[in-house]
């Protein structure tokens, strides 16, 4: 028979990470078509990092390419 797991059971097994996780989406004009595209990205933001400044950057290292 089956051990009942509880949900306080789940979360301790869970350990604590050292980042979290942001689903970026932005939009970018294409340049063949002139027309909008969205790009979705998750981005792993460290503990203690300001999420602005690695937002930015995520964007504009798109952007160059």
């Amino acid at each position: 028979m089956a051990k009942k797991q509880t949900f306080g059971d789940k979360s301790k097994k869970q350990g604590v990470s050292d980042f979290k996780v942001a689903k970026l989406i932005f939009s970018v004009k294409s340049e063949k078509s002139n027309a909008w595209k969205f790009v979705e990205k998750n981005v792993r933001i460290p503990n203690g990092e300001n999420e602005q400044e690695i937002l930015s950057k995520v964007i504009g290292d798109y952007a160059k390419r």
